[in-house]
């Protein structure tokens, strides 16, 4: 299977959680939708088309951390619109401030594989040329970021029991995880499809080791990419 493999990186980033409303809360790292995204802005496509010339419905994405999960919250001043039908700065209160949730020096290979061939070939000759069409971001537009390309590789379907594995961890894929003391491990739900209407088609539970170090799993469904074995959303 054709694998692009490139690496993002940046000094703040946020992911936000859907179910943080209030004081936002950021994922540790991309999800596969926000992958879509950042391939979107590289080769240039608008954001009601790149779901359909990605091909989201075929897609398959993986994301490895290269440096431990940092955060920090910041104030971020919003307009007002509470009765404010023009979004303009009126009235006696015509900011409000919202604590964010940021990370702090974010750091990721992500992996794109079984895209559309022309998507594909433009990534990758984007990429090598160091170019995009629109400016990446981590997240936010706020959370600049820089791309690097890594190789195009052949992602090769097979691995022996009890490998580690370099990417987040989709937990349905695995027959068992092997958690070691002293490290830090958090579990919680991603949107890993969303259809070009931006609807969720589905979710799942992933496993994160936020100190960046590779998970020992049980699985029959890793690929080995180069030296690394991935798991696909």
């Amino acid at each position: 299977m054709r694998t692009i493999v490139f690496e993002i990186q940046g000094q703040i980033g946020h992911f936000r959680k859907p179910y943080a409303p209030v004081s936002p809360v950021t994922y540790p790292f991309p999800p596969p939708p926000t992958v879509m995204g950042i391939v979107g802005a590289i080769c240039g496509y608008g954001k009601d088309e790149y779901a359909e010339k990605i091909g989201w419905d075929k897609v398959r994405i993986a994301v490895s951390l290269l440096s431990p999960v940092k955060k920090f919250r910041a104030g971020l001043n919003l307009v007002n619109t509470k009765g404010n039908k023009y979004f303009r700065l009126t009235g006696e209160s015509p900011r409000t401030q919202i604590p964010y949730e940021f990370l702090k020096d974010p750091a990721y290979r992500i992996y794109l594989a079984n895209a559309n061939d022309v998507t594909m070939d433009r990534l990758c000759d984007m990429l090598k040329n160091n170019k995009t069409v629109y400016t990446p971001s981590l997240g936010l537009a706020q959370c600049l970021a820089t791309v690097s390309f890594y190789g195009e590789m052949e992602a090769r379907n097979g691995s022996p029991e009890g490998i580690e594995v370099s990417s987040v961890i989709p937990k349905e894929q695995t027959l068992g995880i092997h958690y070691e003391p002293g490290r830090r491990y958090t579990r919680f739900r991603i949107p890993e499809k969303m259809r070009p209407d931006r609807t969720v088609e589905k979710y799942g539970e992933v496993v994160v080791d936020e100190g960046a170090n590779k998970i020992t799993v049980e699985t029959t469904r890793a690929f080995k990419v180069g030296e690394s074995y991935v798991l696909f959303f």
